[in-house]
């Protein structure tokens, strides 16, 4: 497989901040969804240009680079691991941690009932009360400092309320007692909006952003510990800042409380639950760059596991320690049976795509290998995620529109 390509095409700009000069209104989303000319609507809004865009910075961030002496004309190749000791966890980053950590300890809180149910323990209920009960108080201890934006009026909703709507978007529906890639993509608009409001802080291209992925999206792997927990490197007394991550605490939400995948496209869909390891997986097996302006769109790592071992228990045991995408395969393992050609057909497919992995990558944040965009990140995981908003975390008062979220998972959504 070949470990470059001579084209190259460019990557977008990064998500701005908001103008912290002037007044923004902000709402507490709502169904917006309800038809297919919401979802034209929705694909030509901000909203829609405003969290791709966030979800291919992360992405770009996740490519190899390619790294020169200054002293000497060598190169060498930096590539992204899950158990990587290059990565900067900054503390707005350490705090999402923990702010996940604690929504995590309430499932021990919260036992499954028992009873013969296959799908949608009633205790997730449970738990999601307690979550909305306590969320207020933790986002006030545990999400990140951001600068004071302006209110239209005293009275009005503030940043903290649109945000705390999408986090609890992020766990799943309580009525339907499911979870889907819409749920998936409410938590990366949570993110998204922290960046916005200036959350996160400022640095070097791709650093922060690494740290957001691998300090707050995925989860912690442990070869001492087995698949599901990337050994401890350093002081025990770090394990709370390295343990706790979304997609950790989602997979437990999943498996304790027997959750429904959300619309779920069943062998035809891409996964049950999730699209964003995918895309952020198979960047980290991508050709290395020099820079983040530009991203191979053929080629793989030098030394990359071939796109086919995902249908290979063994290589996937081996890789989910490292990597996204073999971390997401090796969770479908944890709860399907059966030859995967035949419960993940739309993976098996994509395992042949020739190309490499920057291939992969391009198919899994524009659209896949059927021609269509109904999986990846670029097509219906986000607009079932009913996010048709106007603006998408706040308009400037000037602009006289309010802005109209929408990640509610009502009973008229579907998920990805």
């Amino acid at each position: 497989m070949s470990s470059s390509s001579s084209r190259l095409h460019p990557i977008p700009v990064s998500l701005g901040r908001l103008d912290l000069q002037k007044t923004h209104t902000f709402a507490i989303p709502i169904k917006r969804i309800n038809d297919g000319a919401d979802v034209s609507s929705f694909l030509s809004s901000k909203a829609y240009a405003h969290i791709m865009t966030f979800l291919l910075q992360l992405n770009a961030s996740l490519y190899p680079r390619i790294i020169r002496s200054e002293s000497s004309s060598e190169e060498k190749v930096q590539a992204w691991e899950l158990d990587s000791p290059d990565i900067k966890f900054s503390e707005a980053v350490v705090r999402l941690r923990e702010l996940l950590r604690r929504l995590e300890a309430i499932i021990d809180e919260v036992p499954p009932d028992s009873g013969p149910r296959r799908f949608g323990n009633m205790s997730f209920r449970k738990w999601f009360e307690i979550v909305e009960t306590r969320l207020p108080g933790l986002l006030g201890e545990c999400l990140p400092d951001m600068p004071t934006v302006g209110h239209a009026e005293p009275q009005a909703v503030k940043p903290q309320d649109e945000l705390m709507s999408y986090l609890i978007g992020g766990f799943g529906s309580a009525q339907r007692l499911d979870y889907g890639t819409g749920h998936e993509l409410s938590f990366l608009a949570f993110l998204a909006c922290i960046w916005m409001l200036g959350g996160f802080p400022q640095d070097e291209p791709g650093v922060e952003e690494r740290g957001i992925v691998f300090g707050v999206i995925e989860p912690y792997v442990s070869t001492s510990l087995g698949i599901g927990t990337i050994s401890l490197k350093g002081n025990m007394s770090d394990l709370h800042m390295i343990h706790y991550r979304y997609l950790n605490l989602v997979r437990r939400l999943i498996k304790t409380y027997t959750l429904e995948p959300a619309g779920s496209h069943g062998v035809w869909g891409l996964d049950d639950h999730s699209f964003q390891p995918y895309i952020f997986g198979s960047a980290q097996l991508c050709p290395p760059i020099s820079s983040l302006n530009q991203l191979s769109p053929e080629g793989s790592l030098f030394g990359a596991p071939d796109p086919g071992d995902v249908a290979k228990a063994a290589v996937v045991h081996r890789e989910r320690k490292r990597n996204m995408y073999f971390g997401a395969v090796g969770f479908i393992y944890d709860v399907k049976k059966g030859p995967f050609w035949e419960h993940s057909p739309y993976l098996f497919d994509i395992s042949g795509v020739r190309g490499g992995w920057a291939k992969i990558n391009k198919l899994n944040s524009q659209g896949n290998p059927r021609g269509n965009k109904d999986t990846m990140g670029g097509g219906n995981s986000l607009a079932n995620s009913d996010t048709a908003n106007s603006g998408f975390m706040g308009k400037e008062t000037s602009s006289n529109s309010v802005n109209s979220h929408s990640m509610d998972k009502g009973d008229g959504a579907t998920e990805g």
